[in-house]
């Protein structure tokens, strides 16, 4: 956060600092100032109708949606890893009852069971990351578990077990490097999902209200629309944010997917 002194506003770094997420320090946008005020140097992207200074408040909620995105993308990438690989090292009646709860898991819709979830439960920053990971795991160990097989039929896999190896030095020293391309490319995806899910949620006002996110600030500038001009910069900079940064990691996915499979660069 070396540039903090200079992207927040009117020195306040140093509130800043130290309202980390799940901090109970005041964020640095709830500083009043006059409001309405349009962009200026003080205010880059102006206050809203409290006064409170919307380009802090945008660089909070970017931290809190990043922070939820990676924290689920981690959370469901090992228990991909768990699920997928116990399913091809065991194989047989294991595998097949554990893919085909996967497979019922998979055609329960996301957005609606996670809204029933956070419904009842309070909507908090941790329980938020635990109800996405329950929904960032499926997929990837289906993915997993199909690569994995091929992998496992492989000569030096089966040489590998016939000289008596482990499991666990089949998984370290064989599966793991194989699906490490997916593994990545999964890790990615997740992140776009757990940010875009964030921001569905808090939209419909199911997030953290400690905590600003870009779902929340684009649900609070729509309720301004009418007041004419206001919406250009209380709208459009989470919205254009949420836009890119899933943008930018969708590129990156395909960039690294050419990486991996010389095949689609032809």
């Amino acid at each position: 956060m070396t540039i903090s002194p200079v992207t927040i506003p009117n020195g306040r770094f140093p509130s800043f600092r130290k309202s980390g997420i799940g901090a109970s320090k005041s964020p640095p946008w709830q500083y009043a100032g006059p409001p309405l005020a349009p962009p200026s140097f003080a205010h880059p992207l102006g206050t809203n109708d409290v006064g409170q200074d919307l380009w802090s408040e945008l660089l909070y909620g970017t931290r809190t949606s990043l922070v939820i995105g990676l924290a689920v993308a981690v959370i469901g990438t090992l228990l991909s890893l768990v699920v997928g690989m116990s399913a091809i090292l065991r194989g047989g009646l294991y595998d097949f009852t554990l893919m085909r709860l996967v497979d019922g898991w998979l055609t329960i819709p996301p957005l609606l069971l996670v809204l029933l979830i956070t419904a009842f439960l309070q909507p908090r920053l941790l329980t938020l990351i635990l109800v996405l990971s329950l929904f960032a795991w499926a997929g990837g160990a289906r993915i997993l578990r199909s690569q994995g097989l091929e992998v496992k039929h492989k000569p030096y896999v089966q040489a590998a077990q016939a000289l008596g190896a482990f499991s666990f030095h089949i998984a370290r020293w064989h599966l793991l490097p194989a699906l490490y391309p997916l593994v990545t490319l999964s890790f990615l995806v997740q992140i776009r999902r757990a940010i875009l899910l964030e921001s569905s949620l808090a939209f419909l006002g199911l997030a953290d209200p400690n905590h600003k996110s870009w779902g929340v600030m684009i649900q609070y500038g729509l309720k301004f629309v009418a007041l004419g001009d206001y919406w250009l910069w209380w709208l459009l900079p989470p919205a254009l944010a949420l836009g890119l940064t899933l943008i930018s990691l969708a590129l990156v996915g395909f960039g690294l997917e050419t990486r991996f499979e010389p095949a689609l660069r032809r």
